[in-house]
C-alpha cells in the first residue's frame, strides 16, 4: 500500500511512496500530529536527482525493521530541497553548525515545534565507517526523548537562540573599492592554479567567481588573471565532469583534475555555465569554449527543454538501482568493440579514460590532448581528425541511448527558468541562433501566464514564490528586453521587482529575506540569503537587477536600494570574501556605474560588443550615446567604441 506521499506533486516525494515510512509532506498536519502524540519528528531532505539520497533510501527506508522503528518513535516528514529551499536552507544550517558539514540528504531530528536537536546527513543502515548506523542512531534518540527529554529540549533552544541571533546580525557598513579588490585578491588566491577550479576536492564549478574574474580582466587585464580563468573553464570544459558525447555538466567533481563527477545534471548549473563559457568565448575566442556552449545548449535541445515552455529541472545521477554513472561510463572492451582502428586511434589519442572508484572496469571519458595536437601527433590533417572523432563519439552516444536512461525532473521552476533565460540572452548575443531566443521568450510567456496571476509569482504550480524566484525573473525580463526592445518587458520587470519589495525587503536592516512569510519549525525565523549555493544568491544578484532598473526607467529608487543592499551585507563580506562573486559583480558594476547604448544604426553590434554591465537600447539617435553612471559622450562610429580605452 502506498504512503500519503503518493499525492504529492514533487517526483522526489512521489518516489517515497511505497516506502514503509509512514511519511508526511512538510505540513501543519504533521507538526499537529508530533505535538498530540508528543513524538519527536524525523525530517529528511534531499532531490530526486541525489544519489546519496537513493542510497539512504534503499538502505534504510526501505527497511522493514528501521520503518517500524521510526513509524513507532518518530513523525517523519521528507522535503523536496528543490520544491522547499527555505526549509533546506534553515536546517543546513543547524546541521552545518553541528558538524561543520552540510548536504543531502540531510537528516535532522527535532521536537514536536520543529526546533532542531541533532542531525547529520548520510547515514549508514548498520554502523560502519566509523559512522553510528541510522538504525541505533534511531533507537537512541527515541530512548533519550523519553528518558532525558530535558537534555534535548536544551539542545533544541540553544540551537534555536543561535540561529536567532545569527538572523539578527547587522552587517551594514560602506562600500568601497577595496571591498572589490579583497573579494579578487582572496579569489585569485583560491585558485588551483595545477588542476583548475576553487580549492580542494570535491569541485564545484563556481560559475559566477569565473565570470567576475572575466570582468576584471576587462578593466585590468594580466597574464595571472587571463591564466586563472582559462586553466579552470579548460578544465572544466575538458574534465569528466562534462558529457563530451552529448553536452552538458555534470554537477561536481570528486576528485582534483575534475575527471569523476557525481553525475546529476542541474538546470541552475548549466544555466550560469552556459553564460560563463558564451562570455569566455567571446573574449578569448578559444573554440573550446564554443563548442562547450554549444554541447549545454544542444542538451537542453534535446532533452531538457518542454515544448511549451519551460525548461526541466534535473537529471538524475543513477540508474536502475543505484548504478551511479552507469548510463554514461564504458568498458574499454565496449569502447575496442563499437570503433574502426582509424577511429580507436585518435579517439585513444584526444580521451583518457578515468576509472570509476567503485567500479575502475568502468571509464569515464575526459579530453587527453585536443584535436589539433592528435592531428600533429598522427600526422592525419585536422579535418579527418574531426571526422574520425565526430563518427566515434556518435557511435557511442548511440550505443549508451540503448541504455536506460536516467530520471529526468520536468518540474518547471522559476528561479531556474529565469537563470537559464539569462542565459540564452548572454548566447544568443555571442552565437545569434534563433532557437536560444524563441525558447528563452516562450519559457518566459509560460511562467507569466501560468505562475504569475494577481501580483503573486510562483516557485512551480502550488509552492508561493521566494524572494530568488521574483529578482531571478526580474532580471531574466530585462535580458529579454535589451534583446527584443518590446517595453512589456521592462514594464513586467520593474512590476515584479516592486513587489519583491514589497514582501521581502527589510526596512530596518536592508536586503531582501528569502520567504515572505514564517511557518512551522524554523520558518518562523526569517532569513538573508548571501551565499552563492546552489545559485547565485538573491541578495547577491539583487543589486544588479535595481541598478539596470533605475538606469532604464529614471527611478531613482531602484538605485537607492541597490545601494541599501551592497551596503546591508558589507561587513559580511569584508569578513568572509569568498561568500558571494555574485555579490561582487555588482558591487563592480556599481563603482563602474552601468555602460548604457543608445542606437539606432549600429544596435546588433553593439549588442554583441563584450563589455562589463553594458545594455543596449534601441534609440532615434545619430551615432551612439553612452552613457557609464552620470557621464554621456556621443560616438559616431562603433570603431571609436573599440578604440576608446577601458
Amino acid at each position: 500500500m502506498p504512503n500519503r506521499l503518493i499525492s504529492s506533486k514533487s517526483p522526489y516525494l512521489q518516489k517515497s511512496a511505497y516506502q514503509p515510512v509512514d511519511w508526511y509532506e512538510w505540513s501543519e498536519e504533521a507538526f499537529q500530529r508530533a505535538r498530540e502524540e508528543d513524538k519527536p519528528i524525523l525530517l529528511s531532505i534531499g532531490g530526486v536527482w541525489c544519489h546519496w539520497c537513493h542510497v539512504m533510501a534503499h538502505e534504510s527506508f526501505e527497511d522493514p525493521e528501521i520503518a517500524r522503528i521510526i513509524n513507532e518513535n518518530f513523525i517523519p516528514i521528507k522535503v523536496d530541497r528543490d520544491e522547499r529551499p527555505d526549509v533546506d536552507r534553515r536546517y543546513q544550517e543547524v546541521v552545518i553548525a553541528l558538524t561543520n558539514s552540510g548536504g543531502w540528504p540531510l537528516t535532522v531530528f527535532l521536537t514536536p515545534e520543529g526546533k532542531a536537536f541533532f542531525g547529520g546527513t548520510y547515514f549508514p543502515p548498520n554502523d560502519r565507517w566509523g559512522r553510528p548506523g541510522f538504525k541505533s542512531l534511531l533507537l537512541r534518540i527515541a530512548q533519550l526523548w523519553k528518558e532525558d527529554r530535558q537534555r534535548v529540549l536544551r539542545s533544541a533552544e540553544s540551537i534555536y537562540e543561535s540561529l536567532i541571533n545569527y538572523s539578527r546580525q547587522s552587517f551594514k557598513d560602506p562600500v568601497e573599492e577595496d571591498l572589490l579588490q579583497q573579494g579578487i585578491s582572496t579569489l585569485l588566491a583560491s585558485i588551483d592554479y595545477q588542476w583548475g577550479g576553487i580549492g580542494a576536492a570535491p569541485k564545484f564549478h563556481h560559475a559566477k567567481a569565473f565570470e567576475l574574474l572575466i570582468h576584471h580582466h576587462h578593466f585590468a587585464p594580466s597574464p595571472l588573471l587571463q591564466r586563472a580563468i582559462m586553466s579552470s573553464l579548460d578544465a572544466m570544459a575538458k574534465g569528466g565532469v562534462y558529457d563530451h558525447l552529448l553536452g552538458g555538466f555534470f554537477r561536481y567533481s570528486t576528485d582534483e583534475k575534475w575527471h569523476i563527477p557525481h553525475f546529476e545534471k542541474m538546470l541552475y548549473d548549466n544555466a550560469e555555465l552556459l553564460s560563463l563559457y558564451s562570455i569566455a568565448y567571446k573574449v578569448f575566442g578559444r573554440d573550446l569554449y564554443r563548442k562547450t556552449a554549444e554541447g549545454i545548449v544542444n542538451y537542453y535541445r534535446l532533452y531538457g527543454y518542454d515544448p511549451e515552455g519551460g525548461f526541466y529541472a534535473s537529471q538524475d545521477a543513477d540508474i536502475g538501482v543505484l548504478d551511479e554513472g552507469g548510463y554514461y561510463t564504458f568498458t574499454r572492451k565496449e569502447i575496442e568493440s563499437l570503433l574502426s582502428p582509424e577511429e580507436l586511434r585518435v579517439f585513444s589519442l584526444h580521451f583518457g579514460l578515468a576509472d570509476m572508484p567503485h567500479e575502475p572496469e568502468k571509464k569515464v571519458l575526459y579530453i587527453n590532448i585536443e584535436e589539433e595536437e592528435v592531428a600533429r601527433v598522427t600526422g592525419a590533417e585536422l579535418e579527418e581528425v574531426k571526422r574520425l572523432l565526430g563518427s566515434a563519439k556518435a557511435k557511442l552516444l548511440q550505443h549508451r541511448q540503448k541504455r536506460e536512461m536516467p530520471y529526468i525532473d520536468k518540474t518547471v521552476y522559476t528561479n531556474w527558468n529565469a537563470l537559464m533565460i539569462c542565459a540564452l540572452c548572454e548566447y544568443w548575443k555571442v552565437f545569434s541562433d534563433s532557437w536560444a531566443l524563441d525558447t528563452a521568450r516562450r519559457s518566459a510567456q509560460r511562467i507569466l501566464e501560468e505562475y504569475y496571476k494577481e501580483g503573486a509569482l510562483l516557485h512551480k504550480e502550488g509552492v508561493e514564490g521566494f524572494s530568488e524566484d521574483y529578482i531571478f525573473l526580474a532580471g531574466a525580463l530585462l535580458s529579454l528586453f535589451e534583446l527584443t526592445q518590446e517595453k512589456r518587458y521592462l514594464e513586467l520587470s520593474g512590476e515584479i521587482m516592486r513587489k519583491a519589495l514589497e514582501l521581502f525587503w527589510d526596512e530596518e536592516g536592508w536586503g531582501f529575506y528569502d520567504t515572505a512569510k514564517t511557518g512551522n519549525g524554523l520558518l518562523n525565523i526569517r532569513l538573508k540569503n548571501l551565499q552563492d549555493t546552489p545559485t547565485q544568491s538573491v541578495n547577491g544578484y539583487a543589486p544588479y537587477v535595481l541598478l539596470l532598473l533605475g538606469t532604464l526607467t529614471g527611478d531613482g529608487r531602484f538605485i537607492d536600494y541597490a545601494e541599501k543592499t551592497l551596503q546591508a551585507f558589507s561587513r559580511f563580506v569584508r569578513e568572509v570574501p569568498m561568500v558571494s562573486h555574485s555579490y561582487l559583480i555588482s558591487l563592480y558594476s556599481y563603482l563602474k556605474g552601468i555602460y548604457k547604448v543608445e542606437t539606432r544604426d549600429y544596435f546588433e553590434q553593439a549588442l554583441k560588443l563584450f563589455r562589463p554591465f553594458k545594455f543596449v537600447l534601441r534609440s532615434e539617435v545619430e551615432g551612439l550615446i553612452i552613457c557609464e553612471g552620470q557621464t554621456c559622450q556621443r560616438f559616431d562610429s562603433l570603431n571609436e567604441i573599440l578604440t576608446k580605452a577601458h
